[in-house]
């Protein structure tokens, strides 16, 4: 089965822009237990092989994003909402390198 489903999770300006730029899979998610639920959702999705989620919503639930994020596909993307970056990538991006390479790295 090919994983090419796009998936957006995050906060209505982003959610509003990429719906308007052709995703059709976006959804607002206004709870750390509904961004949780709906990553585990897509994540289990064969069909998905991307998923975009807004830092903002990603900071509470970056267990279940270094956790899932083992697996090569889907992709979890972390992007910065319309306020700016929060940094919340540099902790994930910094636990899958130490799983990885088995020491920390500063980025």
């Amino acid at each position: 089965m090919v994983s090419n489903k796009i998936v957006v999770i995050g906060d209505n300006d982003t959610v509003t822009g990429f719906q308007m730029a052709g995703a059709k899979d976006a959804y607002i998610c206004k709870s750390p237990d509904e961004t949780r639920e709906m990553l585990v959702r897509h994540f289990r999705d064969p069909t998905t092989g991307l998923i975009i989620i807004t830092e903002f919503l990603a900071k509470p639930v970056e267990d279940t994003i270094i956790e899932l994020s083992a697996a090569p596909v889907p992709v979890i993307l972390l992007i910065p909402d319309r306020t700016g970056s929060r940094g919340t990538y540099e902790t994930v991006l910094k636990e899958l390198i130490r799983r990885a390479v088995g020491i920390e790295i500063n980025i």
